[in-house]
Parts: C-alpha cells; structure tokens; sequence
C-alpha cells in the first residue's frame, strides 16, 4: 500500500505478488493444518480438505476480482486469473473425480447440512456471483466458463443430495430404486427450468443456454434409463411430468423469441 502510494512500479509490483503469495499459501496450510490435525505433510486428502481449499480459492478470486477494478494493478489482475485456473482445476480433479463421494464411499455426515453442501452447493453460489461480477468486465468466455461450472456445480450437488435422501450418508451402498430415478428427473426438471427464468431475469444467454442442456440431459435419462427402468406409475409420471414441463419451456421460449407485438395504431381519418 505504501509503495503504490508512489506509482504502480516493479518494486510495488513485487511486494503486492508476495503478499498475494503468502496470503494463499496461509490459507492452503492453515486448511491442510486444520483437516489433518497438525500433520500438513500428510500424502491423503479428503472432500472436506478439496471442498475447503475450493470456498477459499473461489473467495479469493471474488475478493480480487473487485480490487483490480479499483486498483487497476496487473498484479491483482493475473493473480485473480491464475487463482481462478487453480480454482477450477480442483473442482474438476477433486471434487468432480477423486474426492466425489459417490466414487469413494466416504461418508456424507447428514442429510441437508453435509459435506456435499460444502462441496457443491457452497461452491456453487460462490462460482455463480463470480460469473455475476465479470460481466462486462472480463472476456465473455470467462463468465460463460463460471456460469457453466456453477450451473455443473449445482446440478452434482442436487444429485447427490437426492442420492443422501435415499442411501444414507454412504452414497454407493445399495440399489438404486425407481422412486430414487423418478426423482432425479423430477429434480433436474425443476432446476432446468429455474435455470431458464433466471436466465430471462438476467439476459443472459450462457445461463439460458445451460438450461437448454439440463433439459435436454433430463430428456435423454427419461428416454434411455426411465424408459427402461422404471414401472408402473413412476414411468407414468415420469413422461407426463416432462411432457408438462417441455409444454411450458416452449411457451417461455415464444415469449422470448417471438414477443407478441402491439397492434398498429388506426391510422387518422
């Protein structure tokens, strides 16, 4: 602070990089220390540790994100760039596959307030104001990558929250039954169609778009897995209940697309 007090030169530059630095690798140990009780040599991870380091990461991102607006700094820029990379790549890596816990069996620890809120749910609402605040300020693609992760985020979260609904705080043990099936199409519908209304709300074509591929992923489960897993009345309502919602999805779409225009007015005599 004291040195950009003087001028955005190198030595500024390198003092702002350091802080930068030691803040994340505070943050990265203090985790490591806190998840493996003093032991931040420790070869394993968990979900807690992945979830943790991802809400961190994420904040940072956020929180540097809204001071390079301010400042104007290169050095905050990039580093809100890199962090965001690093960010991203653990949510793909570690918490999409070796720390998901529908692989590994790891207990969840409860039914709503768990590891996968931590994980997936608390992620999402952090990757999602991300993509609010780099609107217009960043590269479409870069909000169109955030707005994407959070909306993936969100999907996995809802999944394997209905997964704890019915298997418990182990999320691999046990068969998957048709009311379970039934309820993860109900559940993507739903949030297909939530994601299509804030996307309207919002004017934005990447979180419409997103709604387009839920839906049509949600389509394809019915046609290819509830088709053939499901009996009786959950086949039923399975079909009915996405024959409804693609009713009023192509409804929202005609008002969107092809608005009702007003009448002209009588021209005078």
């Amino acid at each position: 602070y004291l040195l950009r007090r003087r001028g955005d030169d190198v030595p500024a530059r390198m003092v702002d990089s350091g802080a930068i630095l030691l803040t994340v690798l505070l943050a990265f140990l203090e985790i490591r220390h806190f998840i493996n009780r003093g032991d931040v040599f420790q070869d394993s991870s968990s979900l807690a540790e992945i979830a943790l380091q991802v809400c961190v990461g994420l904040a940072m991102t956020i929180g540097l994100e809204r001071l390079r607006l301010r400042s104007h700094s290169v050095v905050h820029d990039v580093a809100a760039l890199v962090i965001a990379a690093l960010t991203l790549a653990a949510i793909v890596l570690g918490l999409g596959m070796i720390e998901n816990p529908l692989f590994t069996g790891e207990p969840v620890e409860g039914r709503f307030v768990n590891l996968i809120l931590l994980g997936y749910g608390l992620p999402a609402v952090l990757t999602a104001i991300l993509a609010l605040i780099s609107r217009g300020v960043r590269p479409k693609e870069y909000s169109a990558i955030a707005a994407v992760t959070a909306v993936a985020l969100a999907l996995i979260y809802l999944s394997l929250e209905v997964r704890t609904l019915y298997h418990g705080e182990v999320l691999n043990d046990g068969p998957t039954t048709d009311a379970e099936q039934y309820t993860y199409s109900a559940v993507w519908l739903a949030f297909g169609v939530t994601l299509l209304v804030v996307g309207m709300l919002l004017r934005s074509q990447a979180v419409r778009l997103a709604s387009a591929a839920v839906v049509i992923l949600t389509v394809l489960k019915v046609f290819l897995i509830d088709m053939s897993d499901l009996t009786g009345i959950y086949q039923s309502l399975s079909f009915i209940g996405l024959g409804v919602v693609l009713l009023g999805v192509g409804w929202l779409y005609q008002r969107l697309l092809f608005p009702r225009r007003a009448p002209p007015a009588p021209s005078p005599a």
